[in-house]
């Protein structure tokens, strides 16, 4: 297990699977030599895969990652302890990868961080072990964080690879110039697509581990309270597979919870411009009201509570005041009004 020092091409792989065709087991990015035009070492970039249970996709990713023909790779995958062929699949792969570890963890965001606080890289990045990147990805990485030296983090676009609907692949519109509306409730950037320069983590930010689904993007805004900027770079891609065990695709996701506290966390920042606390305050505030929609009435109150804790009651609209106080009439009196189209439906 090494640090990959030079390009690496499809006759440097293990032959693929049969029937596996096109980027990345039959095509590759053309290497780049051994040496930048000045003679001096590309910079070298670091790239962490969590992992666990994912082998039917993760020799995917890990070739998307060597054959990037990127001549300074640090590959890196912490394995949560995986019991279906994940593990057989690294070790095919071993030569290339600079280390690799397959024990029980606290979770993708443990696992990440250990990755992170692993890598030697000036440029780091994290690919997950379902996902993967296009080619030229780290060509163009370097190239922009020469160009951009006062730049922190440089990120792209992203496709969505739909395994439920045939392999149809979509591109993510969401991904667009950084704009901190944009980035509410969903961010506009992605992993998939991004790479940190290591001066992040040596400054000790790391990800949060009390976020599951949503760590992503909180430590997004937490950079950006801290003043690290943002670029993106369009030509850097990445693809997010979508697949029935995919996280985003469970039932019981921490999205929403997650979603919240970062809006929250927002709205008490008040060094930010006005409209991105208010946009922040609105997907709150529509929360609430879904909430009451759907007769959560509790839950509704819960919400209304925080808003009143971030705000005060001045903040509350006459819409919340009122739903408020109906609230208390319980889900058996609500119905009953809306079968006659009561006017607060």
């Amino acid at each position: 297990m090494a640090i990959v020092n030079t390009g690496l091409t499809l006759k440097d792989l293990p032959t693929p699977p049969e029937g596996k065709t096109g980027w990345p087991w039959t095509e590759q990015t053309e290497p780049l030599p051994d040496k930048m035009p000045d003679g001096s070492e590309w910079p070298r970039i670091s790239i962490v895969t969590p992992s666990y249970n994912q082998g039917q996709f993760i020799e995917e990713t890990i070739r998307s990652v060597l054959l990037q023909g990127y001549p300074n790779l640090e590959y890196i995958i912490i394995d949560g302890g995986s019991t279906d062929n994940t593990v057989e699949i690294i070790n095919k792969y071993e030569t290339y990868i600079a280390y690799w570890v397959s024990e029980s963890d606290k979770g993708q965001t443990d696992a990440i961080n250990k990755g992170f606080a692993k890598a030697t890289g000036n440029l780091v990045g994290w690919q997950n072990s379902d996902d993967f990147y296009y080619a030229n990805a780290f060509n163009y990485a370097v190239k922009s964080a020469n160009i951009y030296p006062d730049y922190d983090v440089f990120y792209g676009t992203r496709d969505y690879l739909n395994l439920d609907g045939n392999g149809v692949l979509t591109e993510d519109n969401n991904k667009s110039s950084f704009n901190l509306e944009k980035m509410i409730p969903n961010a506009n950037m992605a992993n998939q697509s991004l790479f940190f320069r290591s001066r992040i983590f040596q400054d000790g930010n790391f990800l949060d581990t009390s976020f599951h689904h949503c760590m992503d993007h909180e430590f997004f805004w937490r950079l950006i309270f801290k003043g690290y900027r943002f670029i993106f770079i369009p030509k850097i891609k990445g693809c997010y597979r979508l697949h029935p065990d995919c996280k985003g695709r469970q039932q019981n996701n921490d999205y929403l919870v997650d979603t919240i506290r970062i809006c929250q966390m927002i709205y008490k920042n008040n060094e930010l411009p006005y409209m991105v606390r208010r946009q922040a305050w609105l997907f709150l505030r529509g929360n609430c009201l879904d909430n009451y929609g759907k007769l959560k009435l509790e839950i509704f109150r819960k919400y209304l509570y925080n808003l009143i804790y971030l705000g005060g009651i001045t903040s509350l609209d006459m819409e919340l005041i009122v739903k408020y106080i109906v609230s208390f009439l319980g889900m058996k009196r609500l119905n009953e009004m809306r079968k006659i189209k009561f006017i607060l439906k």
